[in-house]
């Protein structure tokens, strides 16, 4: 009976990671808004049963794809980014060679946006991005590699909104070098960066200790 079981959990989790995979392929293969748990299920060649036992929330399926694909982007990378801002400019060279991911991105922001049950997780995703440049961006600062006059965390903030900006314009505007169009950004980011974010003075303060 324990072998059975076992092998039952190992059946399911090569299903799960099968189907993951099936999903990923299909949001390369067909529009957002095309891709079902049939879709699914057609693409990696398991009964639709299975995907929906496995997987009973499409929500739920969105996430673990979309995780998966998180970690697959960069594992091929050639070369090691020289700072933060080139890892970013790394990343957005494979969004446009993969699109698919960033057609996800922009499919499920909505439910990031929403009271759903797994908006929540997505949300997190977008924070964990935010510290990760932030860190990236604090290490930059210490090796001497960015002059930054602001807190991390703001200019990891501007940096994202670039990213996930050009993100958007690739898929509305397809004859767009959204490559050229980062660098000439993160020239102006920079620029920004080094002047130290001016003193908000308050004047009732001033005038009680004058």
């Amino acid at each position: 009976m324990a072998d059975m079981h076992g092998g039952r959990v190992e059946d399911d989790a090569s299903s799960a990671e099968r189907i993951v995979r099936g999903a990923i392929r299909a949001f390369r293969l067909h529009p957002f808004h095309e891709v079902d748990a049939g879709t699914v299920a057609e693409t990696c060649g398991v009964d639709r049963t299975i995907v929906d036992r496995l997987f009973p929330t499409w929500d739920g399926l969105l996430l673990v794809a979309y995780d998966r694909w998180l970690q697959l982007r960069g594992s091929r990378r050639s070369s090691v980014p020289r700072c933060t801002i080139d890892h970013v400019r790394m990343t957005l060279a494979e969004d446009v060679a993969d699109p698919g991911l960033v057609r996800l991105l922009a499919g499920v922001l909505p439910l990031a946006a929403s009271e759903r049950d797994f908006a929540g997780f997505f949300r997190k995703r977008f924070e964990e991005y935010v510290e990760e440049l932030t860190v990236g961006l604090q290490r930059d600062v210490a090796t001497g590699v960015e002059t930054i006059g602001i807190p991390a965390h703001q200019a990891a903030t501007q940096l994202l909104a670039v990213h996930e900006g050009l993100q958007v314009q690739m898929l509305v505007r397809p004859y767009l070098d959204v490559l050229v169009e980062y660098d000439r950004a993160v020239r102006t980011l920079r620029h920004g960066w080094r002047e130290p974010e001016p003193v908000a003075w308050d004047l009732d303060a001033a005038l009680v200790r004058g």
